[in-house]
């Protein structure tokens, strides 16, 4: 779906123009209208339109300051300007100020349709060329073995797939499809030995679809089994950092210690902490709580998971403990995090 911001001064032609919307039988809805400028912007930072259809003459801030306004917000914002054909001098400054397409007075509904669908189509493209960079950037880490990369190339994913695809179920479906295959395709070449099809290690069901949080958790799930085939291959990689933050960032959710990671990678305790602070510019104790706040910051974003089982689930046995740590790392406290998320959100 499209949203869609009308602004438009006259009444009668912002009511023609949304009924030409209404009766159009295509993906769009009408999420804002506006009769100035100023409400004009107003409406675009609450409603967050798609595309606006924006009149070049309106009250106190003119349709062209608009159109520059929301353009330095966001420049892939998608503007239609509506004009009249002695105007040229104002089309040519909305060329400079990178309109998307001119409506020309009196509107036709032809007309209209026409300039929607071509809009919508250029931003159609442009998010699956996006949704494909990001798609690719999972893979690339993946094939590069390395772990912690590829779990933030994948939250940046699932978080641009839910973005773009908002309640299409079937899509976000399609695409997760899509990238299992193309995950398949990457683990072949890294794999000496057979590796399980991902596509049949996914375990969900129609309702995880529309739970961004539990379907990145499900994906997590299928890149730590590729993980584990990986390192059980490559052995030698354990003493390297590289193969100590993938065993760290994979286990940071247990309470492991600097002792059960030297065990891994075959070196002493006191050797690793040395290595540690050298390669990565901190001690082992930071690199762990930092990936462990990551952790929850996500949880108290995308789900409603009490903080104590938070707490829990990181291997904090005493929540308050777990605040406390938290607020020292973001400046606030669990719950006050969780609120201004949600709220940013609302």
């Amino acid at each position: 779906m499209f949203k869609i911001e009308v602004v438009e001064d006259e009444r009668l032609e912002q009511e023609a123009i949304c009924q030409m919307i209404e009766n159009s039988e295509e993906n769009w809805k009408i999420v804002a209208t506006a009769s100035s400028g100023p409400q004009a912007l107003d409406m675009f930072e609450e409603a967050d339109p798609d595309i606006i259809l924006l009149d070049i003459h309106i009250p106190e801030i003119d349709g062209l300051e608009v159109l520059r306004q929301i353009k330095k917000k966001d420049p892939f914002k998608r503007v239609i300007i509506i004009t009249a054909f002695d105007e040229f001098d104002f089309a040519h400054q909305a060329i400079k100020a990178k309109v998307d397409d001119f409506l020309l007075k009196p509107i036709r509904p032809q007309q209209l349709y026409e300039a929607v669908r071509s809009v919508s189509q250029t931003i159609k493209s442009s998010e699956e060329e996006e949704l494909d960079e990001k798609r690719k950037l999972v893979l690339y880490e993946v094939v590069h073995k390395n772990y912690s990369k590829t779990r933030k190339a994948l939250q940046n994913y699932i978080d641009t797939l839910y973005q773009r695809a908002g309640t299409d179920l079937i899509r976000v479906q399609s695409e997760t499809q899509r990238f299992l295959s193309e995950l398949n395709e990457a683990t072949k070449d890294i794999c000496k030995i057979p590796v399980p099809d991902a596509r049949k290690l996914l375990r969900v069901g129609p309702e995880t679809y529309k739970d961004r949080y539990q379907l990145y958790i499900e994906l997590k799930r299928i890149v730590d089994r590729i993980f584990d085939i990986i390192i059980d291959q490559d052995r030698d990689s354990r003493n390297t950092m590289e193969g100590i933050l993938n065993y760290i960032d994979r286990n940071c959710h247990k309470d492991i210690s600097l002792n059960q990671v030297g065990n891994y990678a075959n070196m002493s305790s006191y050797y690793l902490s040395k290595i540690f602070k050298k390669e990565t510019g901190v001690n082992f104790v930071t690199y762990l709580t930092d990936r462990k706040i990551e952790l929850a910051k996500d949880m108290l974003v995308y789900t409603d998971i009490p903080i104590i089982n938070i707490a829990l689930e990181l291997s904090y046995h005493e929540p308050n403990y777990f605040s406390k740590v938290f607020k020292k790392s973001t400046g606030v406290t669990p719950t006050e995090y969780r609120k201004q998320k949600k709220k940013l959100d609302q």
